[in-house]
């Protein structure tokens, strides 16, 4: 139905008067009076009751007339709902993490896109990262966040914080001391590591120590970086980590740098090469934003 017939309609149920109606829409009242008959022939029923002196309401035109006030109410949220979403301000965003990717400036960049886009309901899942880009690829997810660089023609991937390795030991290790530590000097260490079949970050530090001429002894592999800084603080072994996790150890443990050369273990955001959504780009803008400022 053209919106245009029931402007004339609510005019004219207003002033009861295709004169005054016809003026106050800046038509003449001939074609007024066609537009009012072509929209009671589309509804299937009269709306006006026409008299040489007065015009009134039929039942039916009165039950639209208190409609029509909703119906363009409705009609403008709609309109507004719209451009919402064009400008990325309302949707859905589903975020994939790591748990060793929840340090700054993530924390701080869905802070600061909960706050200017209300609209918008975001959720987190933890993943591991072989299970973040099935499930991007599958679009139950819009956008994850991993470390160690991926070649994917059907990915996306921009590095958000660039961040190097450390060595993460018990305050009373006897290396706990040193400004830097050789990787090939943790050779006799034992280690605590995420599980190699998980993790892709695992299997980078486990490539790196047979680069350095050793083979890591590693004694227990978890899942969450929380239960590793634990095992690490009880002197139960040493671990690898990016540097950011500093951020997330709560005390107990001491983070020593790598000699050079430096591993490279920067965190990255991904997403579906082919995605336009708006609420997407606006939370990658979000991200950046957060990244220069950190």
């Amino acid at each position: 139905m053209d919106l245009r017939l029931l402007r004339y309609f609510a005019v004219l149920a207003d002033e009861l008067h295709f004169g005054r109606a016809a003026a106050r829409l800046h038509i003449s009242q001939p074609p007024l009076s066609q537009q009012i008959r072509l929209l009671e022939e589309e509804l299937g029923t009269a709306l006006f009751i026409r008299a040489q002196h007065r015009v009134e309401l039929t039942e039916a035109g009165k039950t639209l007339k208190d409609q029509v006030p909703l119906i363009f109410s409705q009609f403008e949220r709609a309109i507004d709902l719209t451009r919402c979403a064009g400008r990325g301000e309302m949707g859905n965003l589903a975020v994939g993490i790591i748990s060793s990717a929840m340090v700054e400036p993530i924390p701080q960049a869905l802070r600061t896109f909960a706050s200017r886009h209300p609209q918008v309901r975001w959720t987190l899942h933890e993943m591991t990262p072989a299970q973040q880009i099935a499930a991007l690829k599958e679009r139950r997810l819009d956008v994850c966040f991993f470390r160690i660089a991926q070649e994917d023609a059907a990915i996306r991937s921009e590095v958000v914080v660039r961040e190097t390795a450390v060595v993460a030991l018990p305050p009373d290790h006897p290396l706990a001391a040193r400004e830097e530590i050789a990787l090939r000097e943790l050779a006799a260490e034992r280690f605590i590591s995420f599980g190699l079949r998980q993790s892709q970050l695992a299997r980078f530090f486990q490539d790196c120590c047979v680069e350095a001429r050793f083979t890591p002894n590693i004694e227990y592999e978890v899942v969450e970086v929380h239960t590793l800084l634990s095992l690490v603080r009880v002197g139960l072994g040493v671990a690898l980590l990016p540097d950011s996790s500093r951020q997330i150890c709560t005390g107990g443990v001491v983070f020593v740098r790598l000699a050079a050369p430096d591993l490279e273990v920067s965190l990255h955001a991904r997403y579906r090469a082919d995605d336009t959504s708006p609420v997407l780009a606006a939370f990658l803008d979000t991200v950046r934003e957060a990244a220069a400022r950190a």
